[in-house]
């Protein structure tokens, strides 16, 4: 779906709240058009890395689907922008919903904000910012997965009606850590596991080393093992490689390749090697500060028998502490191998109604996500649904 074309400039909203806080909200139609003050923002801003310029423009670029309507909503104090959030409207259920430009691919939504502002950005402010929205036809403003602290700032979505979402988000500190590497902080079993994984992969395949890629043939070198090994463990499971769709391989090798040589990326592929072999990847999606392990892979050969993501990780995290990166996370979804490494946290889904259709469907909606959760949040529940997921897979494999 191609975003509608719409006049370049932006409409400004005077909510009675903003106007009474010295502020102003402006509704932008292009990420073009916001583009200076998106990257002057993104300077001083509390952003994850699913809010960085980069990766939202190369998720518009790269082939997703995308909203009917661009509209980017920054709240500005003066000619300073103190806020922004990247919302793309379309008709979904039978109404007009405004969620983030690359939510369905993202680990967490939030807003950019200047944090010396964060007093000034009431959630008052932020609905009667929100209510602008209106203005290009949206009945309902929806957040997903959002946490309620980000690196020591407050997360002003918090502020806001929300229900825990269906996954929670594994998040870790690596700045808090109280030794000179990493796994010297692990449990006695799992760093005994992994000294032993060091040892026996060594042993049987060559020597260890965990690299970034610095060039456009290491990318392309990481990205086929990772697309072959993540394809193998999917069909294993009976579940489609999504990461296989030309929009997902564009944007990780697109991002990655324009990261080469930057001095804060935004996409990383890293690799464990024995002797010449990959044995296991990681793709990351990065601030200055936080690494977001998007998606990993391991071989399924011979070498599988060890902790291969272990000895991975032991290594990547003490490399990524040594560049300055101050925590990190796992992404979504429960998975016991986590939480070696990080904590569960909850994460929380909004649904704030702008119209008054919006108001008669947001409790439908957020009771939809409510019941996720709770078949997610309940073992036996989830491997049921889980099961039903793989036998459709299949099915359709076969049609």
């Amino acid at each position: 779906m191609a975003v509608q074309a719409m006049a370049e400039e932006p409409f400004v909203f005077s909510g009675t709240v903003a106007t009474a806080n010295g502020l102003t909200v402006s509704v932008y139609p292009s990420l073009v058009a916001v583009e200076p003050l998106w990257r002057d923002l993104e300077t001083r801003a509390v952003l994850t890395p699913y809010q960085r310029f980069e990766w939202i423009a190369g998720y518009c670029a790269a082939g997703f689907d995308l909203p009917d309507t661009i509209a980017i909503l920054a709240v500005m104090d003066g000619n300073k922008p103190v806020a922004l959030a990247p919302f793309g409207v379309s008709r979904r259920f039978g109404i007009k919903l405004a969620q983030i430009v690359g939510m369905p691919i993202s680990n967490m939504d939030a807003i950019l904000y200047d944090p010396t502002y964060a007093e000034r950005l009431t959630p008052e402010l932020l609905r009667d910012a929100f209510g602008a929205l209106r203005r290009v036809g949206a009945d309902i403003v929806s957040f997903h997965s959002f946490v309620p602290l980000w690196q020591g700032q407050p997360n002003l979505l918090m502020g806001l009606p929300h229900v825990p979402a269906p996954n929670n988000l594994y998040l870790g500190e690596l700045d808090a850590l109280d030794a000179e590497f990493i796994e010297e902080a692990l449990p006695h079993k799992r760093r005994t596991n992994i000294r032993r994984s060091k040892r026996r992969l060594t042993e049987g395949y060559g020597e260890l080393s965990v690299r970034a890629a610095g060039s456009a043939d290491e990318i392309e070198a990481m990205h086929a093992a990772f697309l072959d090994q993540r394809g193998k463990r999917f069909r294993a499971m009976g579940v489609a490689n999504i990461f296989a769709a030309p929009a997902f391989q564009s944007h990780f090798r697109n991002l990655a390749i324009a990261s080469l040589g930057q001095e804060y990326p935004v996409f990383r592929y890293h690799a464990l090697y024995a002797g010449d072999e990959i044995l296991a990847t990681s793709l990351g999606v990065c601030t200055p500060t936080h690494y977001s392990q998007y998606i990993n892979s391991t071989t399924i050969g011979s070498a599988s028998k060890y902790s291969l993501m272990g000895v991975m990780l032991s290594a990547l995290l003490d490399q990524l502490r040594s560049e300055g990166y101050t925590s990190f996370d796992m992404g979504l979804g429960d998975f016991d191998y986590k939480t070696d490494w990080t904590a569960a946290t909850t994460v929380y889904d909004s649904l704030l109604p702008v119209s008054p259709l919006g108001t008669l469907t947001a409790p439908v909606l957020l009771g939809a996500r409510s019941a996720k959760r709770a078949i997610k949040q309940t073992p036996t529940l989830w491997t049921i649904a889980r099961s039903v997921l793989a036998i459709k897979t299949r099915l359709l494999g076969r049609g």
